[in-house]
């Protein structure tokens, strides 16, 4: 029998993995790490959780929720929830909160990381291409998929699509170096991440988030505060249909710091937006400043916290949540309900009811 194909192909294999071993060693060579590299695919494995239980905590929100809580901390915390990382980096929420109002069986806690420009209606929308994957595109096979990229993207650099072999060639043709790794961020297979700023240039982040955000508010002005409040009465809807289910809706205006939140309150000062959405949403409603644990946090680019605090910052959620007394279906897990935990000491958050 003719075994010379058989002993090419083993010879090929060979050369492949000694290849794919100095490349993988290259990469941590230069201090990149295995990490979960977030899709639409990752997100609709969580919004199964949310149709699996209805009575699910929904986390939603930007970078602020997905790089700051521990979603498996903030589920023993809270008695064994089943907790969903549905917050999208660099897109605001709504669409996801206008799905779940529009899902009649949910019935659970939505907490959402917002801010007043958050709840213009130009950004209603930027979520809706997730939920419109899940609702159209998502099957078994991409199911199976997801699952096994995951268990390889977990384990292996180089399995990151900035670190495929036409994406490097193309980029070193044209001159460019590796990718930045600036931030060091890492993100886990339930969408749950952490940025290590120990190991970065934080004075160069923070100028360009600054920078950045600056410009953006000079090409994008605020909406008309009346415009704003009026538009709110379509939010109001969302979050009755859950409240009328015995569900909860928190939103929760995240921590930021320095000159970001100098440049938020410009355009979107509190008592003109912020202050007037307490009064219109009947849900309750949460700025961080009204809560010391928040505000204590360090923000190294004035709008996230180091993956050293991601446990803090949980705690403090939780610590939040406890304290709001909310009643009902969602917020007793595993025959646990929220009002027989310890509360916070002398804080009394905003409610907008």
């Amino acid at each position: 029998m003719d075994r010379s194909w058989l002993r090419a192909w083993c010879f090929a294999l060979l050369i492949c993995g000694a290849a794919a071993c100095a490349y993988e060693g290259f990469l941590r060579a230069r201090h990149y790490f295995p990490t979960v590299q977030d899709d639409a695919d990752l997100w609709s494995v969580q919004m199964d959780r949310i149709k699996a239980d209805p009575h699910a905590v929904a986390l939603l929100g930007a970078s602020r929720i997905e790089y700051g809580v521990d979603p498996t901390l903030l589920s023993r915390e809270l008695g064994g929830c089943r907790v969903a990382m549905l917050a999208v980096n660099g897109e605001y929420p709504l669409a996801t909160l206008r799905a779940l109002a529009a899902d009649d069986r949910f019935a659970g806690l939505v907490v959402v990381g917002i801010d007043a420009r958050g709840l213009s209606r130009r950004y209603w929308d930027m979520q809706e291409g997730y939920v419109d994957h899940y609702r159209r595109r998502w099957t078994l096979a991409r199911q199976i998929h997801r699952k096994l990229v995951t268990l390889v993207q977990e384990r292996l650099v180089l399995a990151g699509s900035r670190f495929s072999a036409i994406y490097l060639t193309r980029r070193l043709l044209e001159g460019h170096p590796l990718p930045v790794n600036n931030y060091y961020y890492v993100l886990h297979e339930d969408r749950s991440g952490s940025a290590d700023y120990h190991r970065s240039d934080v004075a160069a982040i923070r100028a360009a988030r600054v920078a950045d955000l600056a410009a953006y508010y000079r090409d994008n002005p605020p909406t008309d505060a009346d415009v704003w409040r009026k538009d709110l009465a379509h939010v109001s809807e969302w979050v009755r249909r859950i409240e009328s289910r015995g569900g909860h809706v928190v939103f929760f205006r995240e921590p930021v710091g320095g000159e970001s939140l100098e440049l938020d309150e410009a355009n979107y000062p509190r008592n003109r937006y912020w202050d007037v959405a307490v009064q219109e949403l009947p849900a309750t409603m949460i700025d961080f400043r009204d809560v010391p644990e928040f505000a204590r946090l360090a923000l190294p680019d004035t709008s996230h916290v180091d993956g050293d605090d991601v446990a803090r910052f949980t705690a403090a959620l939780v610590h939040l949540l406890r304290d709001l007394h909310l009643n009902g279906p969602s917020m007793a897990c595993s025959g646990k309900p929220l009002t027989t935990a310890p509360r916070l000491p002398s804080v009394e958050p905003d409610r907008g009811r």
